[in-house]
């Protein structure tokens, strides 16, 4: 089998281990199997691997820690977590470490398989959004876009497949989540890079001047007009106009951004010249356009216009696995910026931050690691140091104590079961099940729609 996925199986129990080497041999993994924790990070330090299957029960290095060694080590490689002791809270915390699967021993081989095969896919997966991200370090900037879950991988993707063509984009998610970013990277990322990349925010400009912002004036059109101006679209020529909450604008002017956007052509307020414009637009809103259009407060025909390609940015509530990696992003800015030492997060600290759901989204995320770095008296940030809503939002784990895990196999069905339990043992109470989950009420409610709970 050529180019033959590297797989490292790590159990101190000898007839796992075996059987468990064998049932992947026979898919034609190439298996390395230890009994010692250490020697089989020592193969991964040395060797590397695709996938690393290890037992979570072991003496000295603990399954636990060889995931968080390997997610933090070795970006991409996926590991799947073998145990005789299964509790929700068990492949909730391996979950939140990195795991790609949970599964309980005695191992059924075809479940095995699948986990394996899936980890390869990820692995798989994982490298392309390497690239990716190279690819957007290179043309984006060294920052490029924090994406480690799986919601914002899928923004990634839609990025990279909209930027080439000249298709307009209507980003969608609330304030804070970062749809200007995902459009500069539009910008960054397309033909276009090279010309002006302009942005407005239509709710932040009176209506009465959004039209000549956007379109340009002459000398005389209006009180206060002493010159002749261009307009936002005239100036992004040949490049990117960013429209932010462009479901704020006024119908009549809906009508003349519809125009301009089919004709190609703009007239400065006051004026009769027409002006062609070769401009690509992105726009941005908070609300649900389509219910505007039903409630006849947003053009149909400019909706369409606008959302030839969708991109919805997903609140931080629901990509927490992101916060670790945007809060020490936010925080090597802070310390660029500010000329003072970086700092990090304690264990501590990130739990609250983990568990806290973040109205504000990433711009809070980022406000409040500014405010942490600067109160915190020592080289990390403590719950103390950070604001206080946010550890007024934590609920440490022990308080929800371990719920039994069913006997379920793949992480759908694993998901599945740990909803009910929780939803069980908080008496129907959802949002302190998402809370014990670790996920956004939003999502909960998701899930219990998607599984049908």
């Amino acid at each position: 089998m050529k180019d033959r996925a590297r797989v490292i199986v790590i159990d101190d129990d000898p007839d796992s281990l075996g059987s468990v080497a064998t049932a992947l041999r026979r898919d034609g993994y190439d298996v390395h199997p230890f009994a010692d924790p250490s020697a089989g990070l020592a193969h991964l330090a040395s060797e590397g691997a695709d996938v690393v299957v290890t037992d979570l029960k072991m003496p000295g290095i603990s399954g636990m820690e060889v995931v968080a060694r390997v997610v933090a080590d070795y970006p991409g490689v996926s590991v799947v977590v073998l145990t005789a002791f299964g509790t929700v809270y068990n492949a909730v915390e391996a979950m939140r470490a990195g795991a790609s699967d949970f599964l309980e021993k005695p191992v059924g081989i075809p479940q095995l398989r699948a986990a394996v095969f899936k980890a390869v896919k990820d692995r798989e997966r994982n490298r392309e959004l390497e690239q990716l991200r190279e690819e957007m370090g290179q043309r984006y900037g060294p920052e490029g876009i924090v994406a480690f879950s799986r919601e914002m991988e899928e923004v990634l993707r839609k990025i990279r497949l909209v930027s080439p063509t000249r298709m307009n984009v209507l980003i969608q998610g609330e304030g804070g989540t970062g749809r200007e970013v995902v459009a500069r990277a539009i910008h960054a990322m397309s033909p276009r890079r090279g010309k002006p990349f302009l942005p407005l925010n239509c709710a932040a400009i009176p209506e009465t001047l959004l039209e000549s912002e956007l379109f340009g004036h002459e000398k005389g059109a209006f009180t206060g007009a002493v010159a002749a101006r261009q307009g936002k679209m005239e100036a992004a020529e040949g490049g990117t106009l960013f429209l932010d909450e462009v479901g704020d604008t006024a119908l009549s002017l809906q009508a003349k951004l519809l125009r301009a956007i089919e004709q190609k052509e703009i007239s400065h307020v006051g004026g009769s010249q027409v002006i062609h414009v070769d401009v690509r637009i992105l726009a941005a809103t908070n609300s649900d356009l389509k219910a505007k259009v039903a409630g006849k407060e947003f053009r149909e025909d400019l909706f369409y216009r606008l959302n030839v390609f969708h991109i919805v940015v997903p609140p931080l509530r629901d990509r927490r696995e992101d916060i670790p990696k945007l809060a020490d992003q936010f925080l090597q800015e802070i310390a660029r910026e500010n000329r003072m030492e970086r700092k990090a997060v304690s264990p501590e600290a990130l739990k609250a931050m983990l568990a806290y759901r973040w109205p504000g989204n990433v711009r809070e995320l980022r406000n409040g690691m500014e405010v942490a770095a600067l109160v915190t008296k020592g080289e990390a940030i403590e719950p103390e140091d950070l604001p206080p809503e946010v550890t007024a939002g934590a609920i440490p784990p022990s308080t929800a104590g371990p719920i039994p895990l069913p006997g379920s196999r793949t992480l759908e069905e694993i998901e599945r079961d740990a909803i009910r339990t929780a939803l069980k043992e908080t008496g129907g109470n959802k949002t302190q099940a998402a809370k014990i989950l670790g996920i956004g009420l939003r999502t909960l409610h998701r899930k219990v729609k998607e599984y049908g709970i």
